[in-house]
C-alpha cells in the first residue's frame, strides 16, 4: 500500500489507521508552516530585486504541470519582447557534473539557451547573482516559490491541478497541502491545470471554491495537449498515431503519475503495465533493468516516460523509451488575456538589491 493510496482515503482498516498517524504529524507541520508564512504578514519585509519577479507556485506537493507552464510563460514573454530568466530552488538530484536539477534540465530542453536558468536554495542570493551575470534580464520567473516569501514578488500565480486541487484536503503528510488552503488569498492569479481530465461540473464547482478563497484573484485554466511522440534514440518526432493500439508500458517518477498513464490511454494506447517511482527519483542501472524487464514480460512494444524522467534516464546505455511531448494551451475565457497581461506586464516595486 503506497502513500498516495493512504492519503486519498483508500487502504481499508490499515489505511484508516495510517491516516490517523499521518494526521497527528500534520499538526506540528501546520504550526510551523503557519508561523513561517505569517512572519511576512506585516512584520518581515521581503527582499526585492531590481527587476519584476513573477512567482509561479502551488499549494500542494507533487505535480501540477508547473514546469511546462513556466516554459510556456517564458516563451510567451520572449515573443512579446521581454527578456525573461527562470530562478528556482533546484529540487531533486543532480546527475554527476550537472549544474541543474531534473526540472532545470527539462526547462533547458524546452527553452534551449534563449532563457537564462539559475538554481539556488537561497532564492535572494540566486536572483542577485543571476542579474549580475545577465544584466539584460528584465523579468524573473520564480519557479515554485509561493511559500518562499523572503524574496519579494510583484505577481503571484498559483497553479491548481483540476484532478486534485487541494491535495486531499489535508496538510502534509496526511495530504499534499504545503499550507492551509486559505493561503490562496495571496494569489494575484489562479490557473487551473489539466482541465481536460475533469468534467465541466467539477470545474464549475472548483471555480466557485477559488472565488471564495481568492476573491480578488484573476482566474484562468490551462489544457495540456500531447503534440507528438518523441523517439529517445534520436529525439525525432513521431505522429501520435503510433500510440493507437500499441501495447505501452508507462514509466514515471513525477508527482502525479496516474495522470500520465491516463493520458496515454486517452491517446489510444493500451497501457499493459506501469512503474511509478517517487517524485525526483534518482535512477540507477537496476531501475532500467527492472523496467525494461517488466515491459518485456508484459509484451509492451513501447516504453513511454515523461520528459522529466528522460533527462535523467538518457545517460544510461540501452534505454529504449519514447517521450510524449506536451504543449500547454491557455483556455479562452474572460480573464485569460488579463492573466497574461498581468504577468508579462509586471513592473518591479522598489528594489532592496
Amino acid at each position: 500500500m503506497d502513500l498516495a493510496t493512504i492519503q486519498s482515503g483508500g487502504g481499508g482498516f490499515l489505511g484508516a489507521a495510517a491516516r490517523l498517524g499521518l494526521g497527528a504529524l500534520s499538526v506540528p507541520y501546520g504550526l510551523v508552516a503557519r508561523r513561517r508564512l505569517r512572519a511576512f504578514d506585516g512584520r518581515r519585509v521581503p527582499e526585492r530585486l531590481s527587476v519584476p519577479v513573477v512567482c509561479v507556485g502551488n499549494l500542494t506537493a507533487g505535480g501540477t504541470g508547473k514546469t511546462p507552464f513556466v516554459a510556456w510563460l517564458a516563451a510567451e514573454a520572449l515573443a512579446r519582447g521581454r527578456r525573461p530568466a527562470v530562478l528556482s530552488r533546484g529540487y531533486g538530484p543532480k546527475a554527476s557534473g550537472a549544474s541543474l536539477s531534473d526540472e532545470g534540465l527539462v526547462l533547458r530542453d524546452l527553452l534551449g539557451d534563449t532563457v537564462p536558468l539559475a538554481e539556488d536554495p537561497d532564492r535572494v542570493q540566486g536572483g542577485r547573482r543571476l542579474l549580475v551575470e545577465r544584466p539584460d534580464v528584465d523579468l524573473l520567473l520564480l519557479d515554485d516559490g509561493f511559500q518562499h516569501r523572503r524574496l519579494g514578488r510583484d505577481v503571484d500565480v498559483v497553479l491548481l491541478d483540476a484532478t486534485n486541487p487541494f491535495g486531499y484536503g489535508h496538510l502534509l503528510p496526511r495530504g499534499l497541502l504545503r499550507e492551509p488552503v486559505e493561503g490562496l488569498a495571496r494569489a494575484h492569479a489562479v490557473v487551473v491545470t489539466r482541465v481536460e481530465r475533469v468534467t465541466a461540473e467539477a470545474l464549475s464547482a472548483l471555480d466557485l471554491r477559488i472565488a471564495a478563497l481568492a476573491p480578488r484573484a484573476l482566474r484562468a485554466s490551462v489544457r495540456t495537449r500531447a503534440r507528438a511522440l518523441v523517439r529517445a534514440a534520436d529525439l525525432a518526432d513521431v505522429p501520435l498515431a503510433a500510440l493507437r493500439g500499441a501495447a505501452v508500458f508507462a514509466w514515471a517518477g513525477i508527482g502525479n503519475p496516474a495522470a500520465f498513464a491516463a493520458m496515454l490511454a486517452d491517446l489510444g494506447a493500451t497501457v499493459v503495465g506501469t512503474r511509478f517511482e517517487r517524485d525526483h527519483h534518482r535512477y540507477v542501472p537496476s531501475d532500467v533493468d527492472a523496467a525494461v524487464g517488466a515491459a518485456g514480460a508484459l509484451g509492451a512494444t513501447l516504453v513511454v516516460v515523461t520528459r522529466k524522467d528522460f533527462v535523467k534516464l538518457r545517460r544510461f546505455p540501452g534505454v529504449p523509451p519514447s517521450i510524449v511531448a506536451l504543449d500547454v494551451d491557455l483556455e479562452p475565457g474572460p480573464e485569460a488575456a488579463d492573466v497574461l497581461s498581468l504577468v508579462l506586464g509586471a513592473r518591479a516595486r522598489p528594489s532592496t538589491a
